[in-house]
């Protein structure tokens, strides 16, 4: 988040010649105790999320063949592995998808021997409570929600939601189709826990919902990033990257144009993401392999800046631009993240989220 991340344009960088570099045969070199000659990985991602070179040298360094497909939901993902389709080597879940996808034994034990390039993570990012102990996942980004207002057409001051309530800006908001995201941001906009299920506080986060129902162009965790990117949306709730990247492709089209990111003050959603194995998979060793150089400082630098998510790789931050470390959309400041947390596992309270989300959407 990523989340139903859905995060999901958020991450089609699939454009051809990389793809035509992902189907290219193997050459028979070794990686470690691994031939990787005439080996096949299949990976997983969401789109937009790893720089186009790292896949292509991965291959040339290895031997491989990279079989490399996108999803846009975490729920995608989970049937994906639920039935077998796909048989993938390597996935990209989201914090709160870990959980589901333990709990039902479609994920596999990380070999740590197979992983030294795990010591570069930042110890603050590890030992979450979807996996206590890491024993199954390694963090690849983490980032927050957000909103993205296209400052040429939104005027005035805003630090947080407000700009997504805006009279002004009717017909041209968007927000995620995301209950759970949806619905927790809106209650830390009123000022409620964001993961709280109390009915009163669900009750006023519905009425919210409803009243700014006229004002929204759409529902979408897809597309948010070329609407605001195209003028079509002026205020947008997203992932922190998206609304980034909006950003930087909207200033070489109009150079004065700009997608403002705003991380709301009193506290937002906050996500990792990570690198894990299916229990299916056909190529465990390869898929180690993968993960270990995704870890690398190096290549975490390279994805760092094509994303523009923050890093939980420490040795790869030290080597981030001082621009991008001090941009507060990446890195908020510590006050700030002190008022985020992430998505907790609501078990059967889900179904309140639920109620309230099939009424807004009605």
């Amino acid at each position: 988040m990523r989340a139903n991340r859905t995060r999901i344009s958020r991450r089609t960088w699939l454009q051809s010649a990389a793809a035509a570099a992902f189907s290219a045969a193997g050459c028979g070199r070794r990686f470690g105790q691994t031939s990787s000659s005439g080996s096949q990985l299949k990976v997983f991602n969401w789109s937009d999320y790893i720089d186009e070179s790292v896949v292509p040298e991965f291959q040339r360094q290895t031997g491989c063949t990279v079989v490399y497909d996108n999803y846009s939901s975490d729920s995608e993902l989970e049937t994906r592995l639920a039935t077998g389709a796909g048989s993938y080597d390597v996935v990209f879940p989201s914090d709160r998808a870990i959980i589901p996808l333990i709990a039902k034994g479609l994920l596999r034990e990380l070999d740590r021997s197979l992983l030294p390039n795990f010591r570069h993570l930042d110890s603050k990012f590890l030992a979450q409570p979807f996996d206590s102990t890491n024993q199954f996942s390694a963090p690849y980004f983490w980032g927050t929600l957000a909103v993205g207002v296209r400052t040429d057409f939104v005027h005035g001051a805003a630090a947080g939601l407000e700009p997504l309530f805006d009279e002004r800006n009717r017909g041209r908001i968007t927000m995620l189709d995301d209950m759970e995201n949806v619905v927790a941001v809106v209650l830390g906009h009123l000022g409620y826990p964001l993961n709280s299920v109390d009915p009163d506080h669900l009750k006023l986060a519905k009425d919210k919902l409803i009243e700014q129902k006229s004002l929204v162009q759409a529902y979408t965790s897809d597309s948010y990033r070329e609407r605001l990117i195209t003028g079509e949306a002026w205020a947008s709730l997203g992932w922190s990257g998206d609304l980034l990247q909006a950003d930087a492709e909207l200033r070489t089209i109009h150079p004065k144009a700009r997608v403002m990111v705003i991380i709301p003050g009193g506290g937002t959603m906050i996500w990792i993401d990570s690198m894990v194995i299916p229990k299916a998979a056909q190529n465990v060793e390869l898929a180690h392999a993968f993960i270990n150089y995704l870890l690398e400082p190096s290549v975490a630098v390279l994805n760092a800046k094509k994303v523009n998510y923050a890093t939980p790789n420490a040795t790869a931050r030290e080597q981030l631009p001082a621009a991008m470390l001090a941009d507060e959309s990446i890195y908020p400041p510590a006050e700030v993240l002190a008022r985020c947390t992430a998505l907790q596992d609501r078990g059967p309270d889900i179904e309140k989220i639920e109620q309230v989300w099939r009424v807004v959407r009605q």
